[in-house]
């Protein structure tokens, strides 16, 4: 059975669509069959954070009838699959994205899991992908206008009856100036089911065009995504050798200069 989880946020620049691509990559990793669709059909970034700008078909054409949603499906290097938004200011029209609701079942059988990033904020084209979701990730920072956001979007996420499964807060670097997860949790009202660190790996794998999980899979980001992902099918995530003890001191264990 094919399940819809909408990855949201109540602002842009929260970590959204890393979390969305990233989190599909760590499920992956656990077996799962996922794909990625780029529901923010005005202003698309999964495309960009991919290294794939400019394909032939994207989900712009399937929401006009043009082409079939399955042959805007491609497959990333990562082996994550992918249906990307056009970037081109002439598809821009967001009432394209009412149609969503009638081609997402086309879909079916495809992936076990299918994520689907949402567009910030809580007009048109986000509401109309929470509405086309069984069950919500609501991504937000530690910090009171994010958080603030993110109970609006819980809160459309109520109105139209898409279970949230929790918040992921990124960007987190437990400093006194950020709200604790205590704090979140309390004002949203909702568990935090995945906490990414601050990790300067997740603008570096933006840079090489590849999730961190993908690109950096040993760093913090990457290992946070891992956990979420087995937070969230129920299985216990165990770090390796190499990720408790890095690459370089792993390979110097096994040539025998450390213990």
């Amino acid at each position: 059975m094919t399940k819809y989880v909408v990855v949201a946020s109540g602002k842009g620049g929260v970590g959204k669509t890393t979390t969305a691509l990233n989190l599909a990559v760590a499920l992956s990793n656990f077996g799962r069959e996922v794909l990625v669709l780029d529901a923010n059909i005005s202003t698309p970034n999964l495309a960009l954070h991919l290294g794939a700008p400019n394909v032939p078909i994207t989900l712009h054409d399937a929401l006009r009838g043009k082409n079939h949603i399955k042959d805007a499906a491609y497959l990333h290097p990562s082996g994550l699959k992918v249906i990307p938004s056009s970037i081109s200011i002439k598809d821009s029209d967001e009432d394209a994205i009412e149609k969503l609701e009638e081609i997402l079942p086309d879909l079916k059988g495809v992936a076990e899991v299918i994520i689907i990033d949402a567009a910030a904020g809580l007009g048109k084209e986000a509401t109309h992908a929470i509405k086309s979701s069984d069950e919500a990730i609501i991504v937000t920072n530690p910090d009171v206008p994010s958080v603030t956001d993110a109970l609006k979007t819980i809160k459309r996420c109520d109105e139209k009856g898409t279970k949230v499964l929790g918040v992921v807060v990124t960007k987190f670097r437990s400093d006194p100036y950020e709200l604790s997860i205590k704090n979140i949790e309390t004002i949203l009202e909702k568990p935090v089911i995945g906490i990414i660190p601050h990790d300067e790996n997740v603008r570096k794998s933006l840079y090489l065009k590849n999730p961190v999980g993908y690109s950096h899979p040993n760093s913090d980001a990457s290992i946070a995504y891992k956990k979420l992902a087995a937070n969230l099918i129920g299985e216990k995530y165990v770090e390796s050798i190499i990720e408790k003890k890095g690459l370089f001191d792993y390979v110097l264990t096994r040539l025998g200069f450390k213990k």
